[in-house]
């Protein structure tokens, strides 16, 4: 929802409550086995994970004082096949909407989920995005001597951040 700010005034903004990030440990698990569903919330809150399959799967478990969550799921319950899961929360009197949803498949075998060994060029944080912050760290490094991270914001490694490499990143932007 769009908000507009006047400068020199304090906007306060409430009643938003973030759906909780959701993943699995196994891509495919074998039927049968434990799969780990885990995320993020807001601390203490209790998160009800969707399971979508022939017939649906509705759990819960709590987040704890950091805002992880983890439920292991006994598979033995899902047919073989795909399917997704989704995560909600509820602290106090608010809920959150559904999140984005995680696939997994029960099959035959455990495969593991791929973790993520590089991060995209220009995503200088490794958080999956090219946005404001990784232009606010290429920032500081401009015209600076690299050293340690600093190098990483060298995006055509020519020992130095200048415009080409502000240019690299706009040009992998994601937002």
């Amino acid at each position: 929802f769009p908000v507009s700010v006047t400068a020199g005034a304090t906007t306060n903004i409430g009643g938003i409550f973030i759906a909780p990030t959701i993943s699995v440990d196994k891509s495919e698990v074998k039927q049968g086995d434990n799969l780990a569903i885990f995320g993020q919330s807001s601390p203490g809150s209790i998160v009800t994970i969707a399971v979508h399959s022939n017939t649906p799967l509705f759990v819960q478990t709590p987040s704890d004082s950091k805002g992880a969550y983890l439920y292991t799921l006994d598979t033995s319950v899902l047919d073989f096949g795909n399917h997704l899961a989704q995560s909600k929360a509820a602290l106090a009197d608010a809920i959150s909407g559904f999140g984005p949803s995680v696939g997994f498949v029960v099959g035959d075998q455990n495969v593991a989920r791929p973790t993520k060994t590089a991060c995209r060029t220009g995503d200088l944080n490794c958080d999956g995005r090219v946005d404001l912050v990784d232009f606010s760290i290429m920032l500081y490094w401009y015209q600076r001597p690299l050293a340690g991270a600093g190098l990483k914001a060298d995006l055509n490694n020519d020992g130095k951040v200048d415009l080409t490499d502000f240019s690299i990143l706009v040009a992998n932007w994601t937002g």
